[in-house]
């Protein structure tokens, strides 16, 4: 049985996400300084700057469910900074990703794998897999170069 260590995230709504272990570089002190981009798309609306980058913070809630009612903007329990890579190789980008509670580090085996169900399709254009994981039910693994360079995908 392969286990590998996973971030647990609480996206709001309901929603749970996870990233691999090495892919979540930093998690925000509680209220660090975020700007509000004016005429961005409602879940990347504000930036944070981070280690001298400026970086979006996105909400996947808003992204994933349109029109769920949240947090006013502004209001979070939680950030992280996630890495990624757009192509092999290279250095890695960031990105900041609103959470409504603090990551849960987790064991995750090959048992666990499941596919992405029908009632989760709009996480597949950001998800590589998915696992089952007790008591929360499918969690989509997030691509996070997916999550931070494709356009928003509108499902009704």
């Amino acid at each position: 049985m392969n286990e590998v260590n996973a971030w647990l995230l609480d996206l709001g709504g309901g929603l749970h996400g996870a990233v691999g272990e090495l892919e979540m570089v930093h998690v925000l002190p509680d209220a660090p300084a975020i700007y509000e981009i004016p005429q961005s798309p409602d879940y990347c609306r504000q930036v944070l700057i981070w280690q001298g980058e400026v970086l979006p913070l996105m909400d996947l809630a808003k992204r994933l469910a349109p029109g769920m009612v949240g947090p006013p903007d502004g209001v979070r329990d939680r950030a992280v900074i996630a890495a990624f890579q757009r192509h092999p190789g290279e250095e890695p980008h960031h990105g900041g990703l609103l959470l409504r509670g603090m990551p849960v580090r987790i064991a995750v085996s090959d048992t666990e794998a499941c596919e992405l169900p029908e009632s989760l399709q709009a996480w597949r254009p950001y998800a590589m897999s998915c696992f089952d994981y007790l008591g929360i039910g499918p969690v989509p693994v997030l691509n996070l170069h997916g999550v931070f360079s494709l356009p928003a995908v509108r499902y009704t």
